[in-house]
Parts: C-alpha cells; sequence; structure tokens
C-alpha cells in the first residue's frame, strides 16, 4: 500500500512540475519573449472554457433531444471541433490583442501555447498527490482509494507513464499549434488558422477514440494511447527545433569553427 501511495505521489508531483521544466528549456531559446505570454495563454483558456463548455452542453442536449445510434460519435466529434475552435482561436485573439509583430510572433505563439499546455489537466496532479498520501496511510474510505489500492503495481507504473507523457504532449503540440497561430498572422493566412483548429480536432478525436472506443479491452487502450503521446511529443520536439534559435553553446561552438 505504501509503495502505490508513493508511486501516485511521485506521478502527481511529475505532472504537475515536469512541464514546467520543460518550459525553462524552452525559455532559454526565447530569451526576447515576453513570459508573461505564457499566462496571457493560461488565462486565455480558462476564459474559452466558458464558451467551449456552454456550446458543448447545447449540442450534447440537442442530440439527446434527437436520439440516434451514432449519438456518441458525433458528440465526440462536435466537442472534439469546438475545441479546436475556442482553443486555437484563443490564441489568435491573444496574438492579435497584444499587437505583436515580424519575427516576435512565432515565439510569442509558442509561448501562448507553452501556457495553454501548463494549465491543461494540471489538477489532476493535484488530485494524483491527495489520493497518493491517503494510501500511504492505509486509507481506503471512499470507492476511487478501494479501487486504486486493489490494482497491481506494474498497472499503477504504467498508468502513471501514460498520464505524465500525456501531459507532455499536451505541452508539445500546444506549443506547436501556437506557432501555427503566428505564422497565421505573420503571413497574413488566415487558412493557416483553420489547419490549426483542425489538427487540435483530429488530435482530440484519435486520442478519444483509443481510450473510450477501446475501453474493456484490457492494456491495449492504454498501451495505443501511449504510442500516440510518444509521437507527439517526438514531432513536437523536433518540429519546435526548426521555430526556435539555436542554443547560445551551438553559435559559440560555429563560431570558433570559423
Amino acid at each position: 500500500m505504501a509503495l502505490k501511495g508513493i508511486l501516485l505521489c511521485s506521478q502527481g508531483f511529475l505532472f504537475v512540475l515536469l512541464p514546467g521544466y520543460v518550459m525553462f528549456l524552452f525559455l532559454q531559446r526565447m530569451p526576447t519573449v515576453n513570459r508573461a505570454l505564457i499566462w496571457w495563454g493560461a488565462g486565455g483558456l480558462l476564459l474559452a472554457l466558458l464558451p467551449l463548455n456552454f456550446f458543448t452542453s447545447l449540442s450534447r442536449q440537442i442530440l439527446a433531444a434527437s436520439g440516434g445510434a451514432d449519438r456518441a460519435v458525433i458528440q465526440f466529434t462536435i466537442t472534439a471541433l469546438l475545441t479546436g475552435f475556442f482553443v486555437e482561436g484563443m490564441k489568435y485573439l491573444v496574438l492579435k490583442y497584444k499587437r505583436l509583430t515580424g519575427q516576435a510572433l512565432v515565439p510569442s505563439g509558442i509561448a501562448v501555447g507553452l501556457g495553454v499546455g501548463m494549465i491543461t489537466r494540471i489538477f489532476l496532479g493535484f488530485a494524483l498527490i491527495g489520493v497518493g498520501i491517503r494510501l500511504l496511510f492505509g486509507d481506503t474510505s471512499t470507492a476511487l482509494l478501494a479501487e486504486t489500492a486493489a490494482r497491481s503495481l506494474p498497472d499503477l507504473g504504467l498508468s502513471a507513464v501514460v498520464s505524465v507523457v500525456d501531459r507532455l504532449s499536451l505541452l508539445f503540440f500546444n506549443a506547436c499549434l501556437g506557432a501555427v497561430a503566428g505564422y497565421a498572422i505573420l503571413n497574413k493566412k488566415l487558412h493557416l488558422l483553420l489547419y490549426a483548429m483542425l489538427i487540435h480536432a483530429a488530435i482530440e478525436l484519435v486520442y478519444n477514440a483509443i481510450t473510450l472506443g477501446l475501453a474493456g479491452r484490457g492494456q491495449l487502450p492504454t498501451v495505443l494511447a501511449l504510442a500516440f503521446e510518444c509521437v507527439l511529443v517526438a514531432v513536437g520536439w523536433w518540429w519546435l527545433q526548426g521555430q526556435l534559435p539555436a542554443p547560445a553553446r551551438t553559435v559559440k561552438r560555429k563560431k570558433a569553427r570559423k
């Protein structure tokens, strides 16, 4: 029981703190960017949730009244499209509101996206820490605690890895799509913003299809979700490296060789 509590506490702390370290690494490559944009992204997401939740609830009520066998699939699709529209639209509006121009737009878009990724699902990490602490003291007084205590250590370990990688994938793909919003303003091409919205919706749909569509099939959804999240992290890291200036050490080495 104590080992499970320690594992959950460690999972929670990594879930909350690891994105901050990753953001620190990126900000070292963007010394001229206003770091307050991270908080603009986080606050903008909270505001975007208001119309998002309203229209999601409205669509759910409309679909419930109409019935239909494919109601769940349609609801997932609508929710994903609404999420892409409001979240990516918010990033675009923040960049426009700040009146950023020129080469500052893309790094600033990345900073706004990092803020979105930082705040998304962060409270789940605090909940994991709380559950872990209660398990450390042998508390199984609720259904959630009893269910968690009954799971095996390997199962909890795999879930911990998936949740932490999922947190990083949110950070990376939001940062990438924030850069796309910056390119949309820089190049005056609104269709790039539309692409960002559709990519966001597609990622949401694929993740829901894996975790919810394959629910009840053992560890298959967990493994597939982990693979998908690893792809998002790898592609996001690779793509962002090309959007940021080279690290100071690399520049110094190149000058020394010349």
